[in-house]
């Protein structure tokens, strides 16, 4: 088997078995701002949970309630086409971004390169050493040394697998619950302790051993980028024409190209591939193959550059271009969708329902005279960020036909999010249903006139009674 055939998979061997791959250390410009941005990620995906706006947490996508909330925004299941305009935008992003800047996701922002290569790697060079020591302890015999430091690497793992499986979880559960079940034994949280227990077991298995095959085998983002780049897409490419011929034995150094056949460029990759052989699946964008070889051309004297973030053609990256643009158009149709539907929102949701049983009854008035009885249920949700006060009452057209309302709670207080029953009862003389066929359409009226909020909205209702 060749190991510099772009065709044949570089993590596996002539047996299909896999190769594991130790990546060398390297240090330059992109490493530099690639760890500073990774800091950033992983803060932000710890603190996130912990952070209220509006009193409520700033991202909760809470299923069992069938509640979310977005950095202030709070949502119901009735809100969900919402995430078509939400998840098209994220999908379309993607998809301009890497039609512009290649796989920049996949080597800067994606959570296995982040938690991989920020976290678990990290871990590895405290316990075990730097990459030659890695490489000599897993090719040595199993000495106390190598279960010592493998065993205090896996201690770690473990922990650090915990901590991001309880973090995430906390995104579906709530932080605040959470940091209580973790206080408490766990037979008194026995489904959230199996799905943390899950969870901590998936994550220590792609990130700790699975690692690469995932973005060769499982990812789907990797299989359709060649979909999405096309020659004036920017990517992490080796210049052939200023380092071929590379230095060899055969060839005679005034013909010979920059390239000194160090293969630094393929020790730093975290996937193992040679860039030399042009753009493959394989590759992540990670920029290690880059610093490698800036490295390598300062130590020879040359200029830097020979492998370098450049287009496919060699033009400047360019938004005037037809699947750019389209892209863009789509992406701005969408957040235009999106911001038309969270303005024209209503700060309340209202359901008009009919209460069972049958249409009407006949009760006795304080009177004692013999009146219809229509009963009515209103689920209302308060989907502001405050809370309010809000009075039901019936329009004035059912007034003049001396229909009276009966609420038990008028004004009803609902904090922010909150929902309720809004049981009412209408009470009517027979004799307004005369010619109307059994039937009276109106309206009633659900009004906040708090200061903060002047929200008045109407729901069409119909009264029955008997027929003629």
């Amino acid at each position: 088997m060749n190991p510099l055939d772009p065709s044949i998979l570089t993590s596996v061997d002539e047996q299909g078995d896999r190769v594991n791959i130790i990546p060398a250390e390297v240090r330059g410009f992109y490493r530099k701002h690639r760890t500073w941005t990774q800091l950033v990620l992983l803060t932000i995906f710890l603190a996130l949970p912990w952070i209220k706006i509006h009193g409520r947490q700033s991202i909760f996508i809470n299923i069992a309630d069938r509640e979310f909330s977005f950095f202030g925004l709070f949502l119901k299941s009735h809100d969900a086409p919402l995430l078509f305009f939400v998840l098209g935008t994220l999908t379309l992003g993607l998809a301009f971004v890497t039609s512009i800047w290649g796989r920049v996701w996949c080597g800067w922002a994606c959570p296995q390169t982040v938690f991989i290569d920020a976290v678990y790697r990290r871990i590895e060079e405290w316990t075990e050493g730097n990459y030659l020591k890695r490489r000599q302890l897993r090719q040595g015999p199993l000495n106390s040394e190598r279960v010592f430091k493998s065993g205090a690497k896996w201690i770690l793992f473990i922990i650090v697998s915990s901590l991001i499986a309880h973090s995430f979880i906390a995104y579906f559960v709530g932080a605040d619950p959470l940091a209580e079940m973790v206080q408490k034994p766990p037979q008194e949280n026995w489904t959230y302790f199996l799905l943390v227990f899950i969870f901590t077991a998936a994550i220590l298995f792609d990130f700790a051993w699975f690692r690469e095959q995932f973005c060769v085998i499982m990812c789907p983002y990797g299989r359709i980028q060649s979909l999405l780049l096309d020659q004036k897409s920017l990517a992490v490419v080796y210049d052939v024409k200023r380092g071929e011929p590379r230095k060899n034995p055969g060839v005679d150094k005034s013909q010979q190209g920059s390239c000194v056949s160090c293969n630094r460029c393929v020790q730093v990759c975290p996937t193992g591939i040679d860039i030399r052989n042009g753009l493959q699946m394989e590759c992540i964008a990670c920029t290690a193959c880059i610093d490698a070889c800036d490295e390598i051309m300062e130590k020879t004297k040359q200029p830097k550059g020979l492998i370098r973030y450049d287009t496919l053609d060699g033009s400047k990256i360019t938004l005037k271009r037809p699947r750019s643009l389209a892209y863009l158009a789509a992406i701005l149709l969408m957040t235009g969708g999106l911001t038309y539907a969270l303005s024209t929102r209503e700060p309340v949701d209202l359901t008009l329902l009919r209460g069972q049983g049958l249409p009407y009854s006949f009760v006795k008035n304080e009177a004692g005279e013999e009146v219809i009885l229509n009963q009515f249920k209103l689920h209302i949700q308060n989907q502001s960020d405050h809370a309010g006060d809000y009075r039901l009452s019936l329009d004035q057209a059912l007034l003049d036909k001396g229909i009276q309302l009966t609420v038990g709670e008028n004004p009803l207080h609902l904090e922010a999010g909150q929902s309720h029953e809004w049981y009412f009862f209408l009470r009517s003389n027979p004799k307004i249903f005369q010619g109307a066929n059994g039937k009276l359409k109106g309206l009633i009226w659900v009004e906040n006139t708090e200061a903060k909020e002047n929200f008045k909205t109407k729901k069409e209702i119909i009264v029955v009674g008997p027929k003629e």
